[in-house]
């Protein structure tokens, strides 16, 4: 299922996977993390259930790279995996997928998944509420408990996100292997997502804080745009149709 490019020890590593969700948040957010931290990129990803595309590269730092359908990137020094998966999974064949990732999950002895996703934004139907709400399983909660409470984030109420791909199916797959798992998700509308991208990984960023550069004066965080995001919408339309 993996095709890895040099022989790595993932145990007690961090994986990160976005689904494929409503605008494209996580996928965005996931563009983020890669070139800010200039992750290297170790491995493909293969199975039926992956629309297989190609295109140029998606990064600055990773310009002689062709880009498909599912990467796989690696920071040794934080201890990360993160997986960019950029189509859809294939409906039928998506039990098959989830199956064989967590089977890899578990027999690389990874530490523990975070998903990232979107939901509707009309599924939000708390007044005021924070547009974003997480879920996870006791194996992470055993772990991470404290932190969790501390950044005062609301639950989701129930397990269906709707609109958020197979995120909620991938975090039941890694419950059912006793694998440490946590989803992450906001409430968006399509449209320009990019704001949204870098809200999501700045949340991400609170929960393994730290995580991403700071600035100078150590506040904000410093995030590097991926030159791919300059053709979000595709070529400008052409002066002759006005």
């Amino acid at each position: 299922m993996f095709k890895l490019n040099k022989e790595v020890t993932l145990t007690g590593y961090t994986l990160l996977v976005p689904s494929v969700s409503v605008g494209n948040v996580a996928q965005l957010a996931t563009d983020l993390l890669i070139e800010t931290l200039k992750l290297e990129k170790i491995g493909l990803l293969w199975h039926p259930a992956l629309i297989p595309i190609v295109g140029p590269p998606a990064y600055d730092h990773d310009h002689d790279q062709t880009t498909t359908t599912a990467e796989l990137y690696l920071s040794e020094e934080r201890k990360l995996v993160v997986l960019q998966i950029r189509a859809p999974l294939v409906g039928a064949l998506q039990s098959d997928f989830l199956d064989k990732l967590t089977d890899f999950i578990r027999d690389k002895q990874l530490a523990e998944v975070i998903i990232l996703s979107s939901s509707f934004a009309h599924e939000n139907h708390q007044v005021g509420a924070r547009p974003y709400k997480y879920l996870a399983n006791e194996k992470f909660l055993s772990v991470h408990s404290e932190a969790v409470e501390a950044l005062q984030w609301s639950p989701l109420d129930g397990n269906v996100i709707h609109g958020g791909g197979y995120a909620a199916k991938l975090l039941a797959a890694c419950t059912g292997k006793e694998l440490a798992g946590f989803l992450l998700f906001m409430y968006v509308s399509e449209g320009d997502n990019t704001a949204d991208a870098v809200q999501l990984v700045s949340l991400l960023d609170q929960l393994k804080k730290p995580l991403l550069p700071r600035e100078e004066d150590g506040g904000k965080i410093k995030l590097a745009i991926p030159s791919s995001w300059k053709h979000l919408f595709g070529n400008a339309a052409p002066v002759n149709v006005y």
